[in-house]
Order: structure tokens, then sequence, then C-alpha cells
């Protein structure tokens, strides 16, 4: 599969409006269905996913460029980037083998979006019915959405997606 096959959907809304845990909620409902997924957290300031005192935080601070860790079932590579790298050169280079990816945190471009919302939101909300689900944070005691709106969510996924 080529990178250009793989579907991006925005996942949007305001800092705590409920995007991690729709992601979390929406990853075992796609792969029911049988999509392979990927899940990118765009463009944060910053993130320890190293840490002092492990052999790769050493190798990592005594200059190397690139720096990777494996076990049986995972890989990981973090690299040293001169310049922060856009979307598509994250998806080009580590997404082709997935159908969808779920980004939290990219606004730019115009890629199907999952806009969350508080529920005095809904009447001042406008959206580009077309390529844009409103979803409410509907923020129960156990969830922050619905089955429904889950549903819909995933629903919309599908939609967007460019293989049958």
């Amino acid at each position: 599969m080529s990178s250009k096959d793989v579907t991006i959907i925005s996942i949007a809304g305001k800092q705590n409006a409920g995007k991690t845990t729709l992601i979390k909620d929406l990853i075992p409902k796609l792969k029911e269905h049988g999509y392979r997924v990927g899940t990118l957290k765009y463009n944060i300031r910053k993130f320890d996913i190293d840490h002092e005192g492990k052999d790769t935080y050493k190798y990592s601070s005594s200059g190397a460029d690139s720096v990777a860790i494996s076990t049986q079932s995972e890989f990981v590579v973090m690299k040293k980037t001169a310049k922060p790298l856009t979307l598509q050169e994250i998806i080009e280079a580590h997404f082709s083998d997935v159908d969808v990816v779920l980004v939290e945190g990219y606004r730019e471009d115009d890629y199907p979006r999952i806009r969350i919302i508080d529920p005095q939101d809904t009447n001042a909300v406008k959206t580009d019915s077309e390529n844009e689900l409103l979803l409410v944070n509907e923020k129960t005691e156990n969830s922050c959405f619905s089955i429904n709106g889950i549903n819909r969510a995933r629903d919309f996924i599908e939609k967007s997606l460019k293989i049958t």
C-alpha cells in the first residue's frame, strides 16, 4: 500500500475536549471492521519517550542523530530533525502500512475532520457537512461519548476511506 492510499482523519477540539478518548474508543471499532489503524499526536511542543540512565538516552545525549530500540513485537526510532516534519512526510515515512491515520492536533489542509464540541456550542458552531463531523462531548459518568456518537464517528471515517 502506498502512503497516497492512506486516509488521514483529523481529530480536533479544545484542550481536554475528549480527543484522546475518542481516538482510544475508535481504534477497536475500526479494527473490528478489519481496518489497519495508525495514530499520530502531531506537533506537540515536547515529549519524553526516553529517560535519563537508559542506554538509548545515553546514545542520543552523546549526539546520535538516530536511535532505535526493538523488541520481538515493537520497534521505535527517534530521529533528530533540522526542521519540523510535515504531516505528509511523517505519513509517507511511517504509515504506508495502515488504512487510516487518526491525527490529533492537526488543523491545516482539508482532511476529513471530526471536531469535538461542548453541548452548549451545538447551535453556534458551523460545519462543512461533507468533510466534517461535529461530535458533542456528552461527559457522562463513564465516557465522553455515547455508543451512537462513536458509531457516527466510525461511519464518517468509513465514508472517508480511500479503499473499498
